[in-house]
């Protein structure tokens, strides 16, 4: 600011120092724009893979959690069913399985527990066999079926041994037939196949000359 004389009077003069905002901005070096430019994309690149980190752990959180639920879940049910009585581990999943699939369709709001689920079905033909079993009531078991006869080679020449030594030696012939050879009686029969494999072994022909001298086979 400056005193002017101005036909004899003084006038003052003032000058603004100010500049405009393009004076500013003309005044800025085109390396600082730069510089500035490349550390607000630094700064959005490193937003993004902090976004992305928290997004992945919040997603990781969330399977967690719902691990967390389904391992407390399950060892709740299989809990109850082991206080039941329920020991085996399969019949324990069968009926934690049931539950799951029974009740997929419902609201989880409406959803029973699964002790009530379980209450509520225990006439049911899919799982009363399981609760019998806890009662001491084992499963009808099917009729045993008898073993089909087995074919006994000798099966005529015991019978006609055993009808010679209950009956009349001599029934059905005019002469009794007499010999030598030893009386062999059913007994002694069966032990003489049991050591000889179910056959007459070495006595085959004493045993067959004697029952045809009695006239019980030809």
């Amino acid at each position: 600011m400056a005193d002017e004389p101005t036909n004899g009077q003084t006038v003052r003069v003032e000058h603004t120092a100010a500049k405009t905002d393009n004076d500013k901005t003309a005044s800025v070096p085109s390396f600082r724009l730069r510089e500035e430019s490349e550390r607000r994309r630094q700064a959005e690149s490193k937003l993004n893979e902090v976004s992305a980190e928290l997004e992945q752990l919040r997603s990781e959180f969330v399977k967690a959690s719902n691990s967390l639920q389904h391992t407390q879940t399950t060892h709740s049910q299989d809990m109850h069913l082991f206080e039941l009585g329920f020991k085996a581990p399969s019949v324990r999943r069968f009926l934690r399985r049931e539950y799951t699939d029974s009740t997929a369709e419902i609201a989880a709001d409406s959803r029973p527990s699964f002790a009530d689920w379980l209450d509520a079905n225990r006439a049911d033909p899919l799982y009363s066999v399981h609760f019998d079993r806890l009662n001491g009531a084992a499963p009808a078991a099917a009729p045993a079926t008898a073993p089909e006869p087995t074919a006994d080679p000798n099966a005529e020449l015991f019978a006609n041994m055993r009808r010679y030594l209950e009956g009349n030696p001599n029934a059905g012939t005019s002469q009794p037939a007499a010999h030598t050879g030893r009386d062999y009686s059913v007994d002694e029969l069966a032990a003489i196949r049991g050591k000889s494999n179910g056959t007459l072994g070495q006595h085959k022909d004493s045993i067959l000359n004697t029952l045809r001298a009695e006239g019980l086979i030809k």
